[in-house]
């Protein structure tokens, strides 16, 4: 039965409650895959110029500086893109936004690939369409997990999104490793690095046109009024779980006010009622960035710089590091679910924290062998950091704010990622100044452990419209 009306901005709808009591299906997975498939693409494009950082280094005879920048310059495109795609999904929806970002990607990887392999690249026309690239894979974020979230149901919703988001993101940081490392043994060194940027483009492809499908997300059309094509979404989820003989039970429908002043304060509101949640979102954020985009920097030249480990065998060890972080974001993906966000979210960064800073306590008087170890543990926690932050930054904000509130959000964090690789890279260059790498960043975790357990809500199994409130 459908029970829905409107009144002055005001909905009565069963909508989202449906969508939470559905059980998992076939559905569910391939949505995960689609709009996942999305963030592999991220993991990939972020850390294929990483990965080959030091050959790029040689081709284009940058300077130590000029290799650093790299990736913060791409998390700049990022930041803005992450703002302003973000709220425009908001407004435009779901769907569209997140068929454009993957256009953008597309766009900058491609000229990429290409100038690299005709000689036609120079540093500035580089890092120019490595932010352009960057810009969309912001937008990526805010579109894709909000309507990944809005999709899923309660119970599981903190494993799906942990899972989509930050394991597949780390499975495409590997695969971009692995296609690097094997482009680079076969081919003429351009052409190989080329070669890699086009892989991503045909990846690209790939999901765009698996995207092209999807349904826009029914939250989001009743944040439109555009009740209607929600209820029809509603009942094609409801149709894969009936044609498989599985019951559904019956539900309430709630009341959401999408009346001005209520969810439909954007900005103001965010900044307004939802300031602690904002502030906690930005803080996790950036404590989060700063560990995680130094591995495609920082980690990278203490290997080459300071144990003359091979340029070659960078992007293995990488691949291996972020083969365990993988592992990391699927166990607290899971505890999210079972022991709560708080408890989750804190163990991540505080275990990364404690870590980092006994690494770097102890770094001088342990063997190289050792040392790597030491960071393929870090990583594990690092990683599951970066997978689950997000879905209790979904869960805080209302549907028509969702996208908005998650491109601030992950905008503001990218400023760890492009602030840590120039604090840190001074003190590369010799053993006694990993000291203050990895105390340093062992501390920035720390904050974000200590924010959560300050401000952080626990909104474990709660609907998206019962966790949005604020008390």
């Amino acid at each position: 039965m459908i029970f829905m009306s409107k009144q002055e901005g005001k909905v009565v709808t069963d909508i989202p409650p449906r969508l939470d009591r559905v059980p998992i299906t076939r559905w569910h997975y391939y949505i995960l895959f689609i709009l996942g498939s999305g963030l592999f693409l991220e993991g990939f494009t972020v850390s294929i110029a990483g990965t080959q950082l030091g050959t790029i280094e040689k081709l284009l005879h940058l300077s130590t500086i000029e290799a650093l920048a790299v990736t913060p310059i791409f998390l700049i495109g990022e930041l803005f893109g992450a703002v302003i795609l973000g709220y425009l999904a908001d407004n435009k929806g779901r769907k569209t936004l997140f068929l454009t970002s993957l256009a953008i990607i597309m766009t900058g990887d491609v000229l990429v690939g290409i100038l690299f392999i005709v000689h036609g690249l120079n540093y500035a026309l580089f890092v120019t369409l490595r932010a352009v690239t960057g810009f969309g894979v912001g937008g990526e974020f805010g579109a894709s997990i909000a309507a990944l979230q809005e999709f899923t149901p309660a119970k599981i919703r903190g494993l799906f999104t942990g899972t989509g988001n930050a394991v597949l993101f780390d499975l495409g940081t590997v695969v971009a490793s692995l296609v690097a490392a094997l482009l680079l043994s076969l081919l003429p060194t351009s052409l190989a690095v080329g070669t890699a940027f086009l892989v991503g483009v045909v990846i690209a492809a790939a999901i765009y046109v698996g995207r092209i499908g999807l349904p826009e997300s029914p939250r989001y059309l009743l944040s439109k009024g555009r009740v209607e094509e929600a209820e029809k979404i509603a009942e094609g989820v409801e149709k894969h779980a009936t044609d498989k003989g599985l019951k559904l039970e019956p539900v309430q429908p709630i009341e959401l006010d999408f009346s001005k002043g209520s969810e439909a304060g954007g900005y103001r509101r965010l900044f307004g009622e939802y300031k602690k949640r904002l502030i906690l979102a930005w803080t996790l954020n950036f404590t989060e960035t700063w560990p995680y985009y130094s591995a495609f920097s920082v980690i990278s030249l203490v290997l080459t710089k300071v144990y003359d480990f091979p340029g070659s065998k960078v992007a293995l060890f990488l691949a291996a590091m972020t083969g365990a972080g993988v592992l990391g974001v699927f166990v607290m993906s899971w505890a999210l679910d079972i022991i709560g966000r708080r408890p989750t979210i804190t163990l991540s960064y505080g275990l990364g924290g404690i870590l980092s800073i006994i690494i770097g306590l102890i770094v001088t008087a342990i063997s190289f062998s050792a040392f790597l170890v030491l960071l393929v543990l870090l990583y594990f926690f690092v990683y599951a950091a970066a997978g689950v932050l997000y879905p209790q930054i979904g869960e805080m904000f209302p549907t028509k704010a969702r996208g908005s509130a998650m491109g601030t959000a992950v905008g503001f964090g990218r400023l760890g990622g492009i602030i840590a690789p120039f604090a840190l890279a001074s003190f590369v260059g010799k053993v006694s100044g990993l000291l203050p790498i990895f105390v340093i960043t062992g501390i920035v975790m720390l904050i974000g452990a200590f924010a959560e357990i300050a401000l952080g809500p626990e909104l474990a199994k709660k609907s998206l419209e019962e966790a949005a409130k604020v008390s």
